[in-house]
């Protein structure tokens, strides 16, 4: 009797050790993907502030030729502050996402003033602006397939249920609004360069 005793006791011993060891395993699972996202988003986050930093600049360029056009940089400095200020990485992407959309709009309509954009200050803040956005997008697709890992590492079963304990929540994405699809590689035309 007594050896089926310690046969049974092995038994639940290494069922034990088992079940810790997926739960350590599904634990550090989810640890990993939240510090690829955070680690994928420092690496945006540089971009994004030198992009929110080109804006007084691209303002200044613009709104003297575009002075009835005020809601537009009402909305465009209103985004930019947003992202400054924003604490959470959150909060970051969707005031990132609104500053984008408002950056496009700005060069969408400056598409309108010949003028404006055959202006050497206009030609330069532009290639400032792309050559951001170009390192943008590449960065972007890294966090984005970050996130999505992570988001889909949260919410499998049994996996979520760690994450529920952890307080995990879905992160969003960094989206690509309609109007950057639709400026998309498009550049300005700018007369005689």
């Amino acid at each position: 009797m007594n050896i089926e005793l310690l046969i049974a006791g092995i038994v639940v011993l290494i069922i034990v050790v088992g079940l810790v060891g997926w739960m350590v395993g599904v634990y550090n699972g989810l640890v990993m993907r939240r510090n690829d996202v955070d680690k994928a988003f420092a690496n945006i986050d540089v971009l994004l502030k030198q992009r929110a930093d080109q804006i007084p600049d691209l303002m200044r360029v613009v709104q003297t030729a575009m002075n009835h056009e005020h809601a537009l940089f009402t909305r465009l400095s209103d985004a930019r502050q947003q992202y400054l200020n924003a604490g959470s990485l959150n909060d970051k992407v969707d005031a990132s996402n609104q500053l984008n959309a408002a950056l496009k709009s700005v060069i969408a309509v400056a598409e309108g003033y010949p003028t404006l954009i055959s202006g050497p200050n206009m030609v330069e803040l532009q290639h400032a602006i792309s050559a951001v956005e170009e390192r943008i997008a590449d960065r972007r697709e890294f966090f984005n397939e970050s996130v999505n890992l992570y988001n889909i590492a949260i919410a499998v079963f049994p996996d979520l249920f760690f994450a529920r304990m952890l307080s995990y929540q879905r992160i969003p994405l960094l989206a690509i609004s309609a109007e950057e699809t639709r400026y998309e590689g498009v550049k300005l035309e700018v007369p005689g360069v």
